[in-house]
């Protein structure tokens, strides 16, 4: 097997590795069938053979050979994102607001039949991270490749209401391959501006001291069911988690770079 494949389906089971823990809660199904985005993990460590300082270099100028040697390589492998998924922000009408150097990424539209505000948070981190403990029991990649496309992400959603300063905040977790997600919890704030100037400052979406809501599960089942069709008509889908899923590899990878880059500068 190629090192880009191992490297590609290395990224995409971590994926679905780190979902893993979410798979205890109640699965609803999205009723709406939509086509599956196909995505690239473009992720790319590389295994380098252990080379002792035989020349007696500072280990500054030795850890720099290597940085810069990893540096070429990835820079050799192309990191772009899919046309389809500009479609993706063109068709559905969400903006995406991403800083440089932020895990954190921002899609936000305004819903055309209230005129609220829709936005959607995401951690990169969250979706991209490498459980090694885990990756270590995996003793064969290709024969895992069939079973890599389902990726469950978590997403916060926060549907505002700028005519009163209300909000309905929802926790879940969306996959991208199944048309289906799970609701965590779900909650109303009654001063919304202050809701998302907590999320730009501090990170943070709920003080763990507050009520978060009911247990999702437990609630009747055609709340739930009626709760599934809210999001799914806010464009809250397996679409969306697919864009998800492709664009924190895009980024990760982008902000690799830049580590490497930011980390040999400080060598030099």
């Amino acid at each position: 097997m190629s090192r880009l494949l191992a490297n590609s389906l290395r990224s995409t089971l971590s994926k679905r590795i780190v979902c893993q823990n979410f798979k205890s809660k109640t699965n609803f199904t999205i009723s709406k069938s939509l086509p599956i985005i196909a995505t690239t993990p473009l992720r790319s460590f590389h295994q380098t053979p252990i080379r002792f300082n035989e020349n007696k270099e500072s280990p500054e100028v030795a850890l720099n050979e290597v940085i810069k040697t990893e540096s070429k390589m990835v820079e050799a492998i192309p990191n772009e994102l899919d046309n389809v998924y500009q479609n993706f922000l063109n068709q559905s009408g969400f903006k995406l607001n991403s800083t440089n150097g932020n895990a954190n990424v921002e899609l936000i539209k305004t819903d055309p039949s209230t005129g609220n505000k829709i936005h959607v948070f995401f951690d990169i981190d969250e979706v991209t991270d490498i459980p090694t403990e885990e990756l270590t029991e995996v003793e064969d990649l290709e024969n895992e490749a069939s079973a890599l496309d389902q990726i469950l992400c978590n997403v916060k959603i926060f549907i505002e209401n700028e005519s009163n300063n209300t909000g309905l905040f929802l926790n879940l977790f969306l996959q991208n391959t199944e048309s289906s997600f799970m609701i965590d919890f779900v909650n109303v704030s009654n001063n919304a501006k202050q809701f998302l100037q907590n999320i730009e400052k501090e990170n943070e979406f709920i003080d763990k001291f507050n009520y978060q809501g009911p247990k999702f599960a437990e609630l009747d089942e055609s709340l739930q069911t009626e709760f599934e069709n809210y999001l799914v008509a806010k464009g809250i889908d397996n679409e969306l988690a697919d864009f998800i899923v492709a664009y924190s590899d895009f980024k990760e990878e982008n902000e690799y770079r830049t580590w490497l880059t930011d980390v040999s500068k400080f060598l030099n």
